[in-house]
């Protein structure tokens, strides 16, 4: 286990919910943290980070847009002296379905692809450079969705749990046919999973990904109105523990796990579970240090 203290962070869509749980979390490990969000409660969560005794700095603005990320990278490395962790956070969701008209197809695409798939690629395009010349390593996390995969991807080599809501039946992919672009959104984010994986190897970088299933958060709430029936709060995941699972994967350091999609739906503990085997890309692609 490695002492993350000191170290320096950034966690995009961090004013509410899961981002705000992550940057908490990583504030109280002793990581400085830098974060931003679209939505005006950003400007608080700055305070209330440098209360657990870190560095902290906050932005406001949209992730697709490349001067704001500019902004939020140049100055969290001026800030801090240097960019450590990079948690790929900030999403949004929207219904879109196949007969929708094409100027609601532009507005949604822009939205939803720009924010989730868009948003993660730019931000890692301005971070990894920075990893690579401070020649210390680094880790990079995308917030993906259990929509992309099925018991684990490929459901076969699924470790299983008694809890389990499909049983022995493979868990089907996909949101349904009111999210296609949501959906898309997430499973291009296996591309730079295993694109930077195994181009991130040779300098001690490794990108996992957390495939969100359904936890207590902001966007989740928005689902029902904010005010969810008591049985459908109490089948959600919290979004503490998904931000300690966070910590301990950190933790495991640069000889840790790397290239893997790591799931969190229902039925499921919320906690690192031991690495799946490498299916789609060469184990020897993504070993830092002889582990994989």
């Amino acid at each position: 286990m490695v002492d993350l203290a000191g170290r320096n962070a950034i966690v995009t869509g961090a004013a509410v919910g899961l981002g705000n749980s992550y940057a908490h979390a990583l504030a109280r490990t002793g990581v400085n943290v830098a974060v931003c969000d679209l939505r005006d409660e950003i400007h608080d969560v700055a305070s209330a980070l440098q209360a657990h005794g870190v560095k902290a700095a906050a932005w406001q603005g949209d992730v697709a847009d490349p001067v704001h990320v500019r902004t939020v990278v140049d100055g969290a490395r001026e800030a801090f002296g240097g960019i450590d962790i990079l948690i790929n956070n900030a999403g949004v969701w929207g219904a879109s379905v196949a007969d929708d008209n094409l100027d609601k197809s532009l507005a949604d695409y822009d939205l939803i692809v720009g924010t989730n798939m868009k948003g993660e690629y730019l931000f890692g395009r301005a971070v990894i450079p920075i990893m690579i010349e401070q020649g210390r390593g680094g880790e990079i996390v995308n917030i993906a969705t259990d929509h992309m995969v099925t018991c684990g991807t490929p459901w076969h080599v699924c470790p299983g749990t008694d809890k389990c809501p499909w049983g022995d039946s493979p868990r089907p992919t996909g949101g349904g046919e009111i999210m296609d672009l949501y959906d898309v959104s997430k499973w291009g984010l296996n591309g730079f999973l295993y694109g930077w994986a195994k181009a991130l190897t040779p300098h001690n970088i490794r990108v996992n990904a957390f495939c969100m299933g359904a936890t207590d958060s902001h966007m989740l709430r928005s689902f029902h109105n904010f005010d969810p029936s008591p049985e459908e709060e109490a089948s959600w995941m919290r979004a503490e523990d998904n931000a300690q699972a966070l910590i301990d994967l950190l933790e495991e350091g640069a000889t840790g796990r790397n290239a893997q999609n790591i799931n969190f739906c229902v039925g499921r503990p919320v906690k690192l579970e031991p690495p799946l085997e490498h299916v789609y890309i060469k184990p020897e692609q993504v070993e830092i240090g002889g582990a994989s």
